[in-house]
């Protein structure tokens, strides 16, 4: 693993996944932006910041090959607060007008919901990889078991071809 950042390299530093992260949670910010105008104000930050905290999760899981729990949690947390960053200056209006109480309500229920997601599917996927890397070693093991006899390769046999009965076919 290199330890160093090098300017043409892969965005890793350490483990840190950090130009994908910082490209997922960008990307994912471009889009809850675009799905807000669109809608003209009417499709709210708290539901596109969720649906983008699952999204980020997912992505950063299967692209990431080590601290995947890690840098799930960080790019669930950036968008968390990029989320929090929207309802409060482009969405304020809509905060305002349900009230702080609801704000701070949806929002601690939103970040659980999302953190507690991105533990539960990087372990899960975590514990899939190690379950199908030791199947395959199982499956690899039993092949040159096998391959380690002297095996006879099976001949095929020509068998006679059975009568049909009598008389003509039906058509």
């Amino acid at each position: 693993m290199n330890q160093s950042m090098n300017p043409g390299g892969q965005g890793v530093w350490r483990g840190w996944y950090w130009r994908f992260a910082g490209t997922t949670v960008v990307v994912l910010a471009i889009l809850e932006l675009v799905a807000y105008y669109v809608s003209k104000g009417r499709y709210s930050f708290i539901q596109t910041g969720e649906l983008g905290m699952f999204i980020a999760a997912i992505l950063v899981v299967q692209r990431v090959k080590e601290r995947r729990m890690a840098n799930t949690l960080l790019v669930t947390i950036l968008g968390f607060v990029i989320n929090l960053i929207f309802q409060l200056t482009i969405g304020y209006k809509g905060t305002l007008y349900y009230g702080w109480g609801y704000f701070v309500e949806q929002n601690a229920i939103i970040g659980g919901i999302g953190i507690l997601f991105s533990i539960v599917y990087s372990r899960t996927s975590a514990w899939s990889d190690r379950r199908r890397a030791q199947a395959q070693a199982k499956r690899q093991a039993a092949s040159t078991k096998t391959d380690d006899r002297d095996e006879v390769k099976p001949v095929r046999v020509h068998r006679v071809k059975k009568k049909r009965g009598r008389g003509r076919r039906p058509r």
